[in-house]
């Protein structure tokens, strides 16, 4: 069967021969993660942050990331500089968003493929460290005492719309003099109203609550997350199915007291 020929009568192979892509401005791609978790005691979250030790924003704190390299999936080189920022591996990590608003990045022209990362209470870290993050109705609050950092953003609640859909979004403006490095608080902000819009209805909080667990530590993290009460009966109700009793009781960081022990149900 002869080769298909295009309008300048060239076959697929002659085309891909003399094609150039010099025309075309080249954007560098990066991957940058946040990674949540909650403190031990299931009463605040946590996001990992690291100092950075080069212009640009020399000293400001940033969500781990880096350049994508050309043999690696974005998902690859997020799982790299994770392990390579802060030891964590072999943990739940999904792709958030790309963010290709121009100049976010004053080196050149950089688009960044976000990824979430939840991990569990008491993970042993490298380089990052771990800030107390507060998410208020009109404000978002990054805290990390030993550091002496506090890092605050007013937050504006808008919609846009998407076809027939009207979507909640977040305008974050910076109101301390310590601010993320490029635009890494939208990153915070698109990952939270994607978290938030389906932790209810998944199985994500298993991967920041442990091995085991009791329900009123697992209700505390959701509601956490969610930034809202959840009724107890409702709640056990929704996760009765996902979790089974290990038989054993422990103590509850919640309440300080022994309850039954539950992992999940995989």
């Amino acid at each position: 069967m002869p080769a298909k020929r295009d309008s300048n009568n060239l076959t697929e192979k002659e085309f891909l021969k003399q094609y150039t892509d010099a025309i075309y401005d080249k954007p560098s791609v990066t991957t940058d993660i946040l990674v949540l978790s909650v403190n031990e005691s299931f009463s605040g979250l946590k996001v990992l942050l690291v100092k950075r030790e080069e212009h640009p924003y020399l000293d400001c704190y940033a969500l781990p990331g880096g350049f994508i390299m050309k043999d690696e999936t974005a998902y690859q080189a997020a799982a790299r500089k994770l392990k390579e920022e802060t030891g964590l591996e072999d943990v739940y990590l999904d792709q958030i968003y790309t963010f290709t608003k121009p100049g976010r990045d004053p080196r050149t022209w950089v688009m960044s493929i976000a990824y979430l990362a939840l991990v569990p209470v008491k993970i042993a870290l490298s380089k990052a460290v771990w800030f107390d993050i507060r998410i208020e109705d009109s404000c978002i609050k990054l805290e990390n005492s030993d550091e002496g950092v506090s890092i605050c953003y007013d937050i504006t609640n808008t919609t846009f719309k998407n076809g027939k859909l009207s979507y909640e979004n977040w305008v974050a403006t910076p109101v301390t003099k310590d601010e993320l490095a490029f635009d890494h608080i939208e990153i915070i902000v698109e990952s939270f109203l994607k978290l938030r819009a389906s932790f209810e209805h998944t199985d994500l909080a298993f991967n920041m609550v442990g091995d085991t667990f009791t329900l009123p530590d697992l209700q505390a993290l959701y509601e956490l997350v969610l930034g809202k009460s959840l009724y107890k009966t409702n709640f056990r109700a929704m996760v009765t199915p996902k979790i089974e009793p290990t038989g054993s009781k422990i103590k509850s960081r919640t309440k300080n007291k022994l309850s039954t022990e539950y992992r999940y149900r995989e």
